[in-house]
């Protein structure tokens, strides 16, 4: 399946900013961040959702068309609209919350915390559901769910981690967040892995013939072959090296060692959103390479 990288970079960003707000209600549970560490961390929040929702209209040719999706509730794209918009919404009420809140032990209560993590899991299923489609196998299953739920989660503790560690805030959060992020890397390589080793084990039929209804002289795909070739295959790559490698394990390593080195926090977390982000990208890509469609065996 060719790579649609307007709605790469739309889940990479939806990824980050909903991760985000549920890293933002773990703090504000643990009576973690000043005023100004969560009114930072709702900016940036809103800031990279426009971002994705900018990334998301770049995928229309005709931008209008969009509206005809949204008349249906089971579209994806309607899904993710009321998604957004609940998120900006909450967005809102935090900033309501924090505008009256004074500078200290805790600054949002903890029904706000509540909220930002209720809703930062609710928009890790909608992204992973609004992809659910039975005719491509490798996108029918659970992994798909595992791997979005991973993505969200490395990429919100990296971005949490990095807005602290810019923001100057207590050596306690920072490493919170750094334990975090070292805890969200072996998620999110081990969903990956989990992800892999599944799209081997999917099989298609031999239906003993095979046409193309749009183009009947096009070569066909080895439906097993692109499944494969993440593990061991033309994507070995940006498989092993940019998802697991780039993407999981810098982060992994950053949040270790910046549990230990305190002043070295801000180029860690730095380098583990970074890498979380290049990683992110990979394995979008391989996801959809990996997205063989059940059509072209009819």
């Amino acid at each position: 399946m060719e790579v649609q990288y307007p709605l790469v970079f739309f889940t990479l960003f939806l990824c980050l900013s909903s991760g985000m707000l549920l890293f933002q209600g773990v703090c504000a549970l643990r009576g973690a961040g000043t005023k100004r560490f969560h009114t930072a961390m709702l900016a940036a929040e809103l800031v990279v959702l426009a971002v994705g929702g900018f990334s998301s209209f770049l995928h229309l040719h005709h931008w209008e068309r969009i509206f005809n999706g949204f008349g249906h509730l089971t579209s994806g794209i309607t899904q993710e609209l009321i998604g957004i918009v609940v998120t900006v919404v909450v967005l809102a009420v935090l900033f309501g919350v924090l505008r009256k809140a004074e500078d200290g032990e805790r600054v949002l209560p903890k029904w706000c915390g509540i909220l930002a993590v209720v809703v930062g899991v609710v928009m890790g299923f909608v992204c992973a559901h609004s992809y659910f489609m039975p005719a491509r196998p490798a996108w029918a299953n659970l992994t798909l769910y595992l791997y979005y739920y991973a993505s969200e989660l490395v990429l919100g503790a990296a971005g949490t981690w990095l807005l602290a560690a810019a923001l100057h805030e207590d050596e306690a959060v920072g490493a919170l967040l750094a334990k975090l992020t070292c805890a969200m890397g072996v998620v999110s390589a081990l969903a990956i892995l989990v992800a892999g080793f599944y799209w081997t084990t999917i099989s298609f039929g031999d239906v003993g013939y095979s046409f193309h209804t749009t183009d009947p002289t096009a070569a066909l795909p080895d439906p097993s072959a692109a499944l494969a070739a993440p593990a061991v295959g033309s994507l070995a790559g940006l498989f092993w090296g940019g998802a697991v490698v780039v993407g999981s394990l810098v982060a992994v390593v950053a949040g270790f060692f910046g549990m230990k080195k305190a002043e070295q926090v801000l180029p860690l977390s730095a380098a583990a959103l970074v890498c979380s982000l290049v990683g992110g990208v990979c394995f979008r890509v391989v996801l959809y390479a990996v997205g063989v469609s059940f059509y072209v065996y009819f």
